[in-house]
């Protein structure tokens, strides 16, 4: 189901659109929630439903919110932190604004994560219901049965029997009844900016979960900067978890507020299909989104013995481009096709993204804005769209935010600082986590490294936590190392690198080794020995021209995916522990 916009209504949308940002600036997500109002019976939201697209305009979007808010109200769930556990969904968003459009705290939960870890960040979020769905009903009812701060589960879809569990739809009707007789508990709830709205933790992948607290400003001048850099779409999908605050933020946030119809993905195996069906504008992607759409447009156009003559028309596209004008609509019509007919703007992050991808697509037709982030930032601190030219640079300063490189050595390299209105105030209830977290002068320090080019554009180098110090004083960014195989070796889909002891004529040295994922079905008619024999052969070659302490001496192959949170970030310590421990190839 794609909603396509007649001239005239785009015309009408634009101009709604503008009345209400001429509102002046955002203070909080109520302010997005109430001037959205004014979008009325254009569509807000499509999900599928038994594989059926279903349709909500904004109308019903805000009765519903509305409903849901008022009967937590009535249940004195106003004001309390409320978990959100569950695939996204129409009712994610609603339970998300019923939650902190009454002065509540939203506690949105990984579902990705083990059971004991599900149940265990509703318990560190302090949250006193659980919204969920039928995926989660048994992990949630044995959390209530153990956590006695949680009273209430409320079943996003399906419906569960207990004397604990609710439904999103029951509470609806309750709400209605209310608002009927007069109340107005949640629609008149006074929300101020510096409210806390939600506590997103950290994946893990670099240590224990922290709460990143976000409040209400945090959430607002995030969505403020990214309409100043990319400005409003008219429709996106939503295909990254909505309990990352990437995907909450920049794409959920951000098109309700606008108007912008939110397409929700039902699978990530769907990912194309959908975009086919949905015609979207827009998307926030990972790498490895970007890493398929790469792969099938270049598989095709081999499988066609069409490549050849598609590179020849890039390369024609990029001269005219560096004089203004833009022939790619029409060169690569045949590409844009399989897209809906566009090219949709794709924000990728989550992690960093292989510059050719970046590249290559940029000279297709794609947008992709690329940049860095992380969820104490709300999670956006610097954005470009310049992948043709740049496509390793993450770009300018946010709008609503700055950097700057602390103490940077000799080349210009140092821990990137942040500061700004969309960054967090800390941790929850993690004082020492916290503290040591910020500078005395308010900045907070992001564990990341990075180097300014002459333009003034931020690099990434590599995370503090991972860095290298060899014995003899050399410090290394393993990123740096990835990023050198990752060019040399185009067949590797991932690549991790670390420190290893190994033992040399009775004596421990201290040596750089690789884990290469590669996939066998890439290298038919090679046995494993040969793939393993070549990847290590090509690495080796890849050494030549490096400093001798960065060239790799120890190399690991993978047939198989490296662990990945569920952002899609490879889980380097995993990676190390198995290979460290393992000593052997698999």
């Amino acid at each position: 189901m794609h909603i396509e916009l007649t001239k005239k209504e785009i015309k009408e949308l634009y101009a709604l659109r503008e009345k209400i940002h001429n509102y002046g600036p955002l203070g909080t997500i109520k302010d997005i929630f109430t001037r959205s109002e004014e979008f009325g019976n254009r569509y807000a939201v499509v999900e599928k439903i038994k594989k059926k697209p279903v349709a909500y305009t904004v109308k019903q979007f805000h009765d519903h919110v509305r409903e849901l808010g008022t009967a937590l109200y009535s249940l004195g769930l106003g004001g309390k932190h409320i978990a959100i556990v569950s695939e996204n969904s129409y009712n994610w968003i609603v339970a998300f604004f019923a939650i902190v459009c009454g002065g509540g705290v939203a506690v949105p939960v990984d579902k990705e994560l083990p059971d004991k870890d599900i149940s265990m960040l509703i318990s560190k979020g302090d949250a006193e219901a659980v919204f969920c769905s039928r995926t989660y009903f048994d992990v949630i009812e044995a959390h209530l049965e153990n956590d006695s701060r949680c009273k209430l589960a409320i079943a996003m879809s399906g419906s569960k029997e207990g004397e604990k569990f609710t439904t999103v739809e029951k509470l609806c009707e309750m709400g209605r009844e209310l608002i009927k007789n007069g109340n107005r508990d949640f629609i008149d709830c006074e929300v101020k900016k510096d409210d806390l709205a939600a506590i997103v933790f950290t994946s893990g992948t670099t240590g224990t979960n922290k709460g990143v607290m976000l409040s209400h400003y945090n959430f607002a001048s995030n969505v403020e900067g990214i309409l100043d850099f990319v400005g409003p779409e008219l429709s996106t999908m939503s295909i990254l978890p909505m309990n990352h605050v990437y995907e909450l933020s920049c794409s959920v946030l951000t098109a309700i507020y606008m108007n912008g119809i939110i397409y929700v993905n039902d699978s990530l195996k769907n990912i194309l299909s959908n975009i086919n069906e949905f015609k979207p504008n827009a998307m926030a992607v990972v790498p490895l989104v970007l890493e398929a759409i790469y792969n099938g447009i270049w598989a095709k156009a081999e499988a066609g013995g069409k490549a050849k003559i598609l590179r020849k028309m890039v390369k024609i596209s990029n001269k005219l481009l560096d004089i203004g004008i833009d022939i790619r609509p029409i060169v690569f019509k045949q590409i844009s096709d399989n897209f809906g007919g566009r090219f949709p703007t794709m924000s990728c992050g989550g992690a960093p993204a292989r510059a050719d991808h970046i590249k290559s697509l940029s000279e297709l037709g794609f947008r992709i804005i690329s940049g860095y982030g992380m969820t104490e930032a709300s999670p956006t601190v610097t954005l470009q769209d310049n992948g043709r030219k740049k496509p390793l640079s993450a770009g300018y300063a946010f709008p609503r935010a700055q950097f700057k490189i602390n103490e940077p050595d000799e080349e210009g390299i140092g821990e990137i600082w942040l500061k700004g209105d969309n960054v967090t105030k800390g941790y929850y209830k993690d004082e020492e986590a916290t503290k040591a977290s910020f500078s005395e002068d308010g900045w907070f320090k992001t564990g990341d490294y990075g180097r300014l080019d002459e333009d003034g554009e931020l690099y990434i180098t590599g995370r503090k936590k991972f860095l290298i110090i060899l014995p003899n004083g050399e410090n290394i960014f393993p990123e740096t190392v990835e990023s050198h195989i990752m060019e040399s070796l185009v067949y590797a889909h991932e690549v991790v690198a670390f420190e290893e002891q190994i033992e040399v004529a009775g004596r421990k040295n201290t040596v750089m080794a690789v884990a290469v994922y590669v996939d066998k079905n890439e290298h038919q008619g090679l046995s494993d020995e040969e793939i393993i024999a070549k990847v290590q052969s090509d690495v080796s070659q890849s050494n030549k021209g490096q400093p001798s302490y960065r060239k790799v001496q120890k190399v690991y192959v993978s047939f198989n995916e490296f662990e990945k949170s569920s952002t899609r970030k490879i889980i380097r310590q995993k990676v190390i522990d198995k290979y460290i421990t393992s000593k052997v190839n698999s």
